[in-house]
This record gives structure tokens, sequence and C-alpha cells, in this order.
């Protein structure tokens, strides 16, 4: 879902630690993040963890970042650091990254 007026969007960034590569993480965060009507972008860093970025409403924001405590039912999410990014005006869409 895109907007024209995304002076009320905040951007986040999410590391997220724990059992989260090879167990479908990056596609769910995708299902997630379309459903929620979010952009941004999900990829698996070099050192184990998934890195999530994702813009939006506050609310919709919010409930992303409580769906990354859990993740999907493969994953076993041990830790999520949330850092407040600046918003994207350009941003669609929300992709997959691969490294």
């Amino acid at each position: 879902m895109s907007y024209d007026d995304k002076s009320d969007f905040v951007r986040v960034r999410a590391l997220v630690n724990g059992r989260v590569q090879h167990v479908g993480f990056r596609y769910w965060a995708c299902e997630m993040a379309e459903r929620l009507g979010l952009t941004g972008c999900v990829q698996n860093l070099s050192d184990g963890r998934v890195e999530v970025v994702f813009q939006g409403k506050p609310e919709l924001v919010n409930e992303m970042k409580e769906k990354l405590r859990y993740g999907p039912s493969m994953a076993i999410v041990r830790q999520v650091i949330f850092y407040r990014e600046r918003v994207k005006e350009d941003e669609t869409n929300f992709d997959s990254v691969y490294w």
C-alpha cells in the first residue's frame, strides 16, 4: 500500500537475533509487512541475525514490531533491537534483499 502523504509515518530498523535464518523469516516478514501496508526491506546478515527495515503509520509499525518479537513458527526469536530512522519518501514497496 502506498500513501502520498507520509508526514505522519515512522521508520524502524529491527535487528532480530536467535534462530532466524533458514526458517522462512524473510518470506514471513514480507508477508506481514505487505498485510500491514508497510514499505521497507528484510535481509539476512552475515552474523546470523535478520535485519528488517519498515515504515508506515505508527499503529501499523507498532503491530509489526510486536510480530517481530515472535517471528514465524519455526523461528526462535531471542532478542529484537529497534532503532528509529528517517522516513524514506520515495519508498513504495517491501522487498527481500539477498546478499
